[in-house]
C-alpha cells in the first residue's frame, strides 16, 4: 500500500492492557511505514500521553481492566481540553450489542481480534486521510 509521507508522520496511539498486542500492533505499523506509534496498557495511561502529545488516531482495546476502551473514548470525548481523534475499537467479540454501543457514542471503526495486517492498516489509513 503506497502511504504518503504526510500521513506517515501521523502520531497513532495503541492502547490494549496485553503488551503482546501492544507491540505486535505496533510492529504492524511501524513496517507499513508509520514513524510515531505510542503506545499504552490502559486509559489512565492513554489520557495522560494524549494530555501531552496530539494523538491523530486511536487504536484501543475495548476490553481492559478498569477504564474500557468505550469508556475511555467516551472520557476523551467530554474533556473539552482534548480533540477526539479518530478511533478504532478492538475486540475479541462481534457481538451486535457492543457495535450498536459504539455507535451510538460516536466510534465508527471496529475490527475484531485476531485480525489482518492489512485490514488494520487499511483502516488506519482510510481514517486518517
Amino acid at each position: 500500500m503506497d502511504i504518503s509521507q504526510e500521513l506517515l508522520q501521523k502520531k497513532i496511539l495503541i492502547v490494549d492492557d496485553a503488551a503482546s498486542m501492544r507491540t505486535l500492533t505496533k510492529a504492524i505499523l511501524r513496517e507499513a511505514g508509520f514513524t510515531h506509534v505510542f503506545d499504552a496498557p490502559g486509559g489512565e495511561e492513554a489520557l495522560l500521553m494524549m494530555r501531552t502529545v496530539k494523538i491523530n488516531i486511536v487504536v484501543c482495546d475495548w476490553n481492559m481492566p478498569g477504564m474500557s476502551g468505550l469508556d475511555l473514548y467516551k472520557t476523551v470525548k467530554d474533556d473539552a481540553k482534548l480533540e477526539t481523534p479518530p478511533w478504532i475499537m478492538l475486540t475479541s467479540s462481534s457481538e451486535g450489542d457492543k457495535v450498536k454501543e459504539a455507535i451510538m457514542a460516536g466510534i465508527t471503526s471496529y475490527i475484531v481480534k485476531p485480525f489482518k495486517p492489512d485490514n488494520l492498516v487499511k483502516q488506519v489509513v482510510a481514517k486518517l486521510s
